[in-house]
């Protein structure tokens, strides 16, 4: 593994700082894209690039940087993300950032990573998405709809992809412990447990090594989409109940 050519959206916390952490502990080249450095890695391997990946211009200079530095990417993570709370009332401002960030900023990277790996005939393409995407999360619509879009985005790509040499994955978290969950521990996403990131970044690599399309690091996961597709109506009225349950406890 040592020598991949690794770049991560969003890391500067959470999933793409113990992504950067894993890969750098490889001896992979590693290069964070985040509007911020939070953490100086100390290591020669390591490059951050300020990028906001909401804007496709600043996603083009992203992809300037990392070839003219390295010809060549193996791993992307397009990885950066927010929740933020709220119902069909949300902001069109809240509906924006989570459209750009949890969609369009897949299809802005994909328009330039795609060719390349084309060319290469090698590479993988992570998309973090979230269980919320292939389920929901009651507390807030314009996360579960835009993680729903980044899915069908991914799902997209894949399918029409099959045969270009290069992987495409996407990875569909439960509650991780990051500044996003922070005093949210007694969420519904949290039931099934909150994963540290570190422990999470090693069921993606085993995703990764098994060539997986749908990364699932909480098991449980499976069996709740195999229940949603078998009873629709069962399935809308116990979130309905799980919903109501938990905020009688409140």
């Amino acid at each position: 593994m040592s020598n991949l050519v690794v770049v991560v959206t969003g890391g500067s916390g959470g999933i793409g700082q113990a992504l950067i952490k894993k890969y750098l502990k490889e001896e992979c080249f590693v290069i964070s894209a985040d509007l911020e450095k939070s953490t100086d890695f100390n290591d020669k391997n390591f490059s951050f690039f300020k990028c906001n990946v909401e804007c496709e211009n600043s996603i083009h200079n992203l992809f300037e940087f990392v070839l003219n530095k390295y010809s060549r990417i193996d791993y992307f993570f397009s990885n950066a993300g927010i929740l933020s709370l709220g119902d069909e009332h949300s902001s069109n401002f809240d509906w924006e950032k989570n459209w750009k960030l949890h969609l369009m900023s897949h299809v802005f990277v994909s328009r330039k990573l795609l060719p390349i790996f084309k060319k290469q005939k090698f590479g993988f393409f992570l998309i973090t998405a979230s269980a919320a995407g292939l389920l929901t999360h009651i507390d807030s619509i314009t996360y579960s709809v835009t993680k729903h879009c980044a899915i069908a985005f991914a799902e997209w790509i894949a399918i029409n992809n099959v045969d270009c040499g290069f992987h495409v994955s996407v990875i569909c978290p439960q509650a991780v412990r990051t500044n996003m969950t922070k005093g949210r521990e007694k969420d519904v996403a949290a039931l099934d447990g909150m994963l540290e990131p570190d422990f999470l970044v090693e069921k993606i690599q085993e995703g990764i090594d098994k060539k997986q399309f749908l990364i699932l690091p909480h098991s449980e996961v499976q069996n709740y989409i195999e229940k949603k597709s078998s009873n629709y109506d069962k399935w809308i009225s116990g979130m309905a109940r799980l919903k109501q349950k938990i905020e009688n406890n409140k």
